[in-house]
């Protein structure tokens, strides 16, 4: 079998942040088409964006169980979101790619909003059958707090450690860590590796208070942190675009070209 590549298509990437309920379908078959062309081996996990974003913060389920008159907030949240989770399975079928849905709210067992369990068996069989298994960001059941969020982060991050992926990629709007918000800023500098390590040192070139952009960022290096180890072992863990078509050909192919933020420990 090939090298393993596990891409987290953000929610920004997917779907208008600014607006709920809106995707960005025009590019859903694009991506599909690029990752079809470049990679043979790999995982896609999502995030629900405009689609999950709103309902959670707006019903409070971030807070877990809180009684059963919020039950229907919950169940209507996953039925809105499974709008996006087929209107991007198809495009991406559509594109070549053997793309099947599975849910990690059937899969993980979570504990004060921790992976405490994952059954991973159907996502490696499936895998080793040819299939492209695409997981996102979920509500699962919390041994704790009822149910919690669990993150398209942190399903990446984490099967990326237990499947031993070559390669972590964080595809995003943007082309990576900037110095400041480059949709503001025409001077903002696209920052080439940020070191886990001495992340006071992006706190000095970004500044203390961080733009929604940075900051949304900043969130990925945070989840990356916990599982540093997956770097440390070998993985490739990188921010870029998918917006711009041939950026991932041109990373993947290590053309000089290509824009991306790598994560290292050093």
């Amino acid at each position: 079998m090939g090298e393993l590549t596990i891409i987290k298509l953000g929610g920004s990437l997917l779907t208008y942040k600014s607006t709920p309920y809106k995707m960005r379908k025009e590019i859903f078959e694009l991506i599909g088409k690029e990752i079809a062309d470049t990679l043979d081996r790999v995982i896609l996990i999502h995030g629900v964006g405009s689609f999950g974003h709103p309902p959670v913060k707006k019903y409070g389920l971030y807070k877990g169980y809180t009684g059963p008159e919020n039950m229907i907030h919950l169940a209507r949240t996953q039925s809105k979101v499974f709008e996006l989770r087929i209107e991007l399975a198809k495009a991406l079928q559509r594109a070549g790619l053997n793309a099947m849905i599975i849910l990690p709210s059937s899969q993980i067992i979570a504990e004060n909003g921790e992976i405490r369990e994952f059954f991973l068996e159907p996502i490696t069989r499936f895998l080793k059958m040819g299939m492209v298994p695409l997981l996102g960001g979920d509500v699962v059941a919390d041994t704790k707090m009822g149910f919690s969020v669990c993150s398209g982060d942190t399903v990446a991050t984490y099967l990326a450690e237990k499947l031993g992926a070559k390669r972590l990629i964080f595809a995003s709007d943007v082309d990576g860590i900037f110095t400041a918000d480059p949709k503001k800023d025409p001077d903002a500098r696209l920052i080439r590796e940020v070191n886990l390590n001495r992340l006071d040192l992006l706190a000095e070139i970004t500044g203390s208070q961080f733009t929604d952009v940075t900051r949304g960022m900043f969130g990925k290096i945070e989840s990356v942190k916990r599982y540093k180890r997956i770097i440390e072992n070998g993985t490739e863990v990188v921010i870029l675009s998918m917006l711009t078509p041939g950026n991932l050909r041109a990373y993947i192919e290590k053309h000089p070209d290509a824009k991306y933020t790598r994560i290292v420990v050093e």
